[in-house]
């Protein structure tokens, strides 16, 4: 792992571009997820989380609640944390099951994780955060502790292979040989190996650019492996052939390249 894979300095600034978009966040996503989670992230979590009823889980990073509130209806304890204070006020505004509880707690504060409780989770969950996150050593080290023996932490983040900085979809038409229109849509990846911090928009319309920490299998993996997790489970997600297209650069069109990687991870 490479040390420039961590940018604790940039903590405050990415926390309080959080609270900036958290309104606009909250209302493109709603209560219960965009196609993109319930049709790629949902699935695949669930999957590999193999819950059970009565189960602990940790929700690290839950935004405004939407796959915490999943899981509790499924008939887990539920604690969800977030760094963002609006986000949890607007997690609680939303319908939830007794068994969810909500807490402002910074995913990249050792100190914060480890106070909700040494071996007290079954599982951790953590969807499409660790690309947001500008240090993720502090929540694998505190994640080591939080979970129970037989714990498993279980996440989903954009795919560091295919979602990289400078990263380009193209798509082309064109007549093919007997005269009809063809739609041919490919990525062109840009840097992948070297961790690079980069800005942009994960939802259309939101007031600032968001921060987005990119790092290689290798960093991203390496930082578990050190914490004393072991790989034991990994998909992939994307779009059948057969998806409806909302546009020309719709992750729809590129049924052959999964932006999403999920992964579950175990304590050795």
């Amino acid at each position: 792992m490479s040390a420039n894979s961590e940018w604790p300095e940039l903590n405050a600034q990415s926390n309080a571009v959080w609270e900036t978009n958290a309104e606009h966040w909250d209302s493109a996503m709603g209560q219960d997820g965009n196609r993109f989670h319930l049709q790629l992230v949902r699935p695949a979590m669930l999957s590999l989380l193999e819950l059970q009823t009565a189960q602990r889980v940790l929700d690290i990073g839950c935004g405004n609640g939407l796959f915490a509130r999943h899981l509790a209806e499924l008939g887990a304890t539920v604690l969800a944390v977030d760094a963002s204070t609006s986000l949890i006020e607007r997690a609680k505004q939303y319908p939830s099951p007794a068994m969810l509880e909500y807490q402002v707690v910074d995913a990249t504060d050792f100190a914060q994780l480890l106070a909700l409780g040494a071996a007290s989770f079954d599982a951790l969950v953590s969807t499409m955060v660790l690309m947001d996150l500008p240090t993720i050593e502090p929540l694998f080290q505190a994640a080591a502790k939080l979970l129970k023996s037989q714990g498993r932490f279980v996440l989903a983040t954009v795919h560091p292979c295919f979602q990289t900085p400078q990263s380009r979809k193209i798509v082309e038409q064109f007549e093919n040989a007997q005269g009809e229109v063809e739609t041919h849509a490919r990525l062109q990846i840009g840097s992948y190996l070297t961790p690079t911090v980069h800005q942009g928009v994960g939802v259309a319309g939101q007031p600032v650019a968001q921060f987005n920490f990119h790092r290689s299998l290798t960093s991203l993996l390496g930082v578990a492996f050190a914490a004393g997790f072991v790989l034991d489970g990994l998909l992939e997600p994307s779009y059948p052939p057969t998806t409806a297209s909302t546009h020309p650069f719709s992750w729809a069109n590129f049924s052959e390249i999964p932006p999403v990687l999920v992964l579950r991870l175990r304590l050795r």
